[in-house]
């Protein structure tokens, strides 16, 4: 199994094979250490019961990302193909997206940071994710519009006209500093919100 960062072609296959797979292991190996608990000491009230109980925390969280995940699928090596051919020099590309909110989890097929805009290719719910990262750029202050769309070919004409972030024109060296510490600050923001 290799493994997936958070933007990269697979993640969210990767994402819900690797929690179930981790759920399923510590829900057998609670079973297994209750069953010897049982056997050995003959009664549910024992210790080793306590300790297979603690194994069902974390295979629940595990499960619960898996739950997460589930609604959503990863992009298609083709499709991908397709969006990094036109992609633009200095633009960045997330794949595979899933933004959480504390109402709903978002999915974004394709997420592209350009120099001043975040193009999004979403096949559901795309106006809701649009104003969901509208108001997250708003409230961090950045200086970036977002646009999103469920259409793959205007996805693609998106990419097409959009600028390149390696051909922005800076007055000075401290600008352009001070434009990728920015840069580099969104991104962070971005990928807070993505589980």
């Amino acid at each position: 199994m290799n493994f997936k960062k958070k933007g990269e072609l697979g993640y969210i296959s990767f994402m819900k094979s690797f929690n179930l797979l981790v759920a399923i292991v510590l829900f057998v190996i609670a079973a297994v250490i209750f069953i010897i608990g049982m056997s050995i000491y003959d009664t549910k009230g024992n210790i080793l019961t306590i300790v297979g109980a603690l194994f069902i925390i974390p295979a629940a969280r595990f499960m619960t990302v898996w739950f997460l995940f589930l609604p959503f699928k990863s992009a298609a090596k083709e499709q991908y193909d397709k969006v990094f051919s036109l992609m633009k020099q200095g633009n960045l590309l997330y794949t595979d997206v899933i933004f959480t909110s504390t109402e709903k989890a978002y999915g974004a097929m394709f997420l592209v940071l350009t120099g001043d805009k975040i193009l999004a290719y979403v096949p559901k719910n795309c106006n809701k994710l649009q104003d969901y990262l509208a108001d997250i750029i708003k409230r961090r202050a950045f200086d970036i519009k977002v646009t999103c769309t469920d259409d793959e070919k205007k996805f693609e004409n998106f990419l097409k006209s959009a600028d390149s972030y390696a051909e922005k024109v800076f007055e000075d060296e401290d600008e352009r500093t001070g434009a990728d510490k920015e840069r580099a600050r969104l991104m962070e923001v971005l990928e807070s919100f993505m589980p």
